[in-house]
């Protein structure tokens, strides 16, 4: 519920405006979530740090992309400077302490675990012709640096570090075509595997490789869109990876939604959410966009469509008030919205985008 709550302060809230705080956590410990305003003109991005027991909210202007919420502050990458930077709610901006691109390094990509105890990182080095892909995990402090995987060299395909197991005995990758999936309406993949940490073995996930597609993983689950034999429409390939169960889900058949991703599992397992969208113009600028989500219950490994179709894309990013709702975002537009998916009513909540939580606040 915390989540939803922070939000609807931040729209009544002016910067710097604050309830009493509680004298009896240190500042350091203060849960946090964290907001992106853009600015298209200028490249510049502003975080907003929202202290979720005073009720300040800080804004901190950086020039990067592909911001990830940590324990520590917010990760991102620099362009300008070739970095990995990391900024703190205080303003302070530093490289990352260990995560940084070689002298050789052509793309660099991280992911967290769920819990935000452990760190995967790729360097991709070489000519697209050519690439190598080294893969290290360490905890977030730094600690236990491991290598657990050199892969290539392959001609213009790296491996991508996607989601930890929920064990944390594997890491799940893509062998992702490289710059093509930073250009499409949602994250694609093209064939998943696992890497065992202990031991470096990899090996394809159930069904792959697949066809360039969305997926989710998560809670033991690794869910595939899969293109129906017509290529009209996407099958939903449910596979619970403990226990060994894998069904498909038939699709919806709604009619010209060519493109989906984004699935979001939700903490217990029990369901998800995805994005389907149909683009007409694309890239133009009579550009049409409509888009759905649907929600899989994946006890009775059902879908049905969720709330009415938008004008504008969304993109699921966080389970909420116990996985009875879903705070969504837009690449497309400012600001964050909430789906009942019990009722599937819509709304939004926020002018800024919702980014993520820090410490105790998620």
């Amino acid at each position: 519920m915390r989540i939803v709550v922070a939000l609807l302060l931040l729209s009544f809230l002016g910067w710097g405006a604050s309830t009493q705080a509680q004298p009896d956590v240190p500042e350091t410990l203060h849960p946090r979530q964290v907001f992106l305003q853009r600015d298209p003109d200028t490249g510049v991005s502003r975080l907003l740090f929202l202290d979720l027991l005073t009720g300040d909210a800080w804004p901190v202007n950086v020039a990067g992309e592909r911001f990830t919420v940590t324990p520590n502050g917010v990760m991102f990458y620099a362009p300008g400077d070739d970095r990995v930077k990391l900024v703190m709610p205080d303003g302070r901006i530093s490289d990352h302490p260990f995560i940084q691109p070689g002298p050789n390094t052509r793309r660099i990509d991280w992911v967290l675990d769920s819990d935000s105890q452990q760190i995967a990182w790729t360097h991709t080095e070489g000519v697209p012709g050519t690439m190598t892909t080294v893969t290290q995990v360490a905890n977030l402090d730094g600690s236990n640096v491991d290598e657990v995987l050199i892969d290539g060299p392959r001609d213009g395909i790296r491996a991508m570090p996607v989601a930890f197991s929920h064990d944390r005995q594997s890491l799940y990758m893509d062998f992702q075509p490289d710059s093509v999936g930073d250009y499409t309406t949602f994250r694609q993949y093209a064939g998943l595997f696992s890497v065992d940490l202990e031991s470096g073995e990899t090996q394809l996930l159930p069904g792959e490789p697949g066809c360039f597609c969305g997926a989710g993983l998560g809670s033991g689950w690794f869910l595939r869109l899969a293109l129906t034999p017509d290529a009209l429409s996407f099958d939903l390939d449910a596979h619970e990876l403990d226990q060994g169960i894998n069904a498909t889900v038939p699709s919806l058949r709604l009619a010209d939604f060519t493109q989906g991703g984004d699935i979001l599992i939700s903490a217990d397992g029990t369901r998800a959410i995805y994005a389907l969208a149909q683009i007409r113009g694309f890239g133009t600028p009579g550009q049409i966009v409509q888009a759905v989500l649907v929600l899989v219950d994946l006890q009775a490994l059902t879908q049905r469509v969720l709330g009415r179709d938008v004008d504008f894309l969304l993109h699921p990013v966080a389970w909420t008030e116990d996985n009875s709702a879903v705070i969504l975002t837009s690449p497309s537009r400012p600001g964050t919205w909430k789906i009942d998916v019990d009722g599937g009513s819509l709304a939004q909540i926020a002018s800024v985008t919702y980014l993520g939580s820090m410490g105790t606040g998620s």
